[in-house]
């Protein structure tokens, strides 16, 4: 049985798609991480969660937002913003404009910090 991937693998992974100023779906990180069902979405975004609190504890760029919902607007599930909301890093609405304009702008701020 193959170990389970923690937060060191998700970073690789994210962190090798900044550098290519490329974003990536859900099931598409799950799938790179190697993560099988059931509940594989579920394990991934608790990855995602401990990844973004890593960002917040070292004052560095949200490297999760690179993980993008296929489904309506390419921006970051809801559970991503209230993260952040709790983390008190963002306090605005988790879809619609601000979440989309703040997503953009923490996107560019990986962007250049991974380059």
């Amino acid at each position: 049985m193959s170990r389970q991937p923690d937060t060191n693998d998700l970073r690789k992974v994210l962190i090798a798609h900044a550098q290519q100023q490329q974003t990536l779906d859900y099931k598409s990180l799950t799938k790179l991480l190697g993560i099988t069902p059931p509940n594989s979405i579920h394990q991934t975004t608790q990855l995602l969660e401990a990844c973004q609190q890593d960002d917040a504890l070292l004052h560095q760029p949200q490297l999760a937002a690179i993980v993008i919902s296929k489904a309506s607007d390419p921006i970051p599930r809801p559970g991503f913003f209230q993260t952040l909301k709790n983390l008190g890093i963002y306090s605005g609405s988790e879809q619609g404009a601000e979440a989309q304009m703040w997503h953009q702008n923490e996107l560019e701020k990986v962007f250049e910090f991974y380059r």
